[in-house]
């Protein structure tokens, strides 16, 4: 058994890394999408390369010797139960070709594997990147120790052979465990990036970058808001930062409160914001745009660093998106804003629509009128 046991084993190491890399390719992002498409689809994937395994392998008078646990305990480090006997379930029936006995071994082995694996997987946790696999790699002999049974008569074989096997076993599971956790690590670390570079660090919000990038994929029933905050430098000169941080972080929580799941805000620039409404009737772009800069005065005062903030308002500047450029819509957008701040700030404005008969953006179609804070903020 010994002499068939080595070739088989390091023919079946060759092929497990060269599947595992084919494996490690179905995790594309993290933390994974939801949905069992993709669970069936890598439980199918090591099905087929747990029962290749076995089928590689030469069969001897004490039976196979292959690798086709490993994927076994991949799949239960992953899923659980489910994920180990199904992964399983193809080698056990392969087993049976070579009679009662093989097919009895592998049923125990099966069985015994998975059990230890699952009771282990607090401990072998391939999706923490920061080292359980290094802390915790002696585990891999542990789960592997009934890794085969002895067939009758065969007694002498079996334990001249069994240290190999058991150490093979273990160490093809360390470097297909290392490639998985590996390609994890590359793209959580992608994932991360990705968003920092997309994502304004301050409010949460999308940043400019990401709002460029939204931009081409508007469509002519999108429209576009641009908000700026009233007096800002006011409030950072007089108050201090740590509460501008907060006055700006406060307004990037309100705005996303207003919005729908389809719709996007942005921190398009200092004290300035940016707002996609995706599908949207041109006329309900101000009421929209008045609901938000509302929002933004009716927030309570800010605290940082023990020192209590003013209110703040918001003057908006909008624009629909149409069959012309979107550099024109966010041409149109900002001109809209400018005129609000040309006449006294804290208003709305879309371009190409009447101006409401109020210009405080706290007054609108019944809305109450705008609170005494804001001509504060206005002198």
């Amino acid at each position: 058994m010994i002499s068939a046991a080595l070739p088989n084993l390091f023919v079946n190491l060759c092929v497990l890394v060269t599947l595992s890399f084919v494996l490690s390719l179905t995790y594309r992002d993290w933390p994974p999408p939801p949905g069992r498409a993709l669970r069936w689809t890598r439980l199918g994937l090591t099905g087929l390369m747990a029962a290749a395994l076995f089928l590689l392998a030469t069969p001897g008078d004490g039976g196979r010797v292959s690798l086709a646990l490993v994927p076994v305990v991949l799949m239960a480090l992953r899923y659980g139960w489910s994920g180990g006997l199904s992964t399983g379930l193809p080698v056990t029936l392969l087993a049976g070709l070579d009679g009662h006995p093989a097919l009895l071994s592998a049923t125990l082995s099966l069985l015994s594997v998975t059990a230890l694996t699952v009771r282990t997987r607090h401990l072998l946790d391939l999706s923490d990147v920061s080292g359980s696999l290094h802390r915790h790699g002696w585990v891999a002999l542990l789960l592997f120790v009934p890794v085969t049974f002895p067939q009758p008569g065969h007694l002498l074989d079996w334990l001249v052979a069994y240290p190999t096997v058991l150490v093979m076993h273990a160490v093809g599971f360390l470097i297909t465990a290392t490639m998985l956790t590996s390609r994890i690590a590359l793209i959580q670390s992608t994932t991360r990036y990705r968003a920092e570079a997309h994502q304004d660090a301050l409010t949460g919000l999308a940043n400019r970058r990401q709002f460029e990038l939204d931009l081409p994929f508007t469509q002519p029933d999108d429209a576009l808001l641009l908000l700026d905050l009233d007096h800002f430098k006011r409030v950072n000169d007089e108050y201090g930062h740590p509460v501008g941080d907060a006055v700006l972080r406060a307004v990037g929580q309100a705005l996303t409160t207003e919005l729908r799941g389809r719709d996007r805000a942005y921190r398009y620039g200092g004290e300035e914001f940016a707002v996609i409404l995706r599908r949207v009737p041109p006329a309900e772009v101000d009421r929209v745009a008045r609901r938000m800069a509302r929002t933004v005065a009716d927030l309570p005062p800010v605290q940082a660093a023990g020192v209590q903030g003013p209110p703040v308002t918001v003057s908006v500047g909008g624009a629909t998106f149409g069959l012309w450029s979107r550099t024109r819509t966010l041409w149109d957008a900002d001109e809209a804003l400018y005129t609000v701040k040309g006449a006294g700030r804290n208003g709305v404005r879309i371009a190409g629509q009447s101006p409401a008969p109020s210009t405080g953006a706290a007054r609108g179609s019944g809305d109450r009128p705008a609170e005494p804070h804001a001509k504060e903020l206005q002198r």
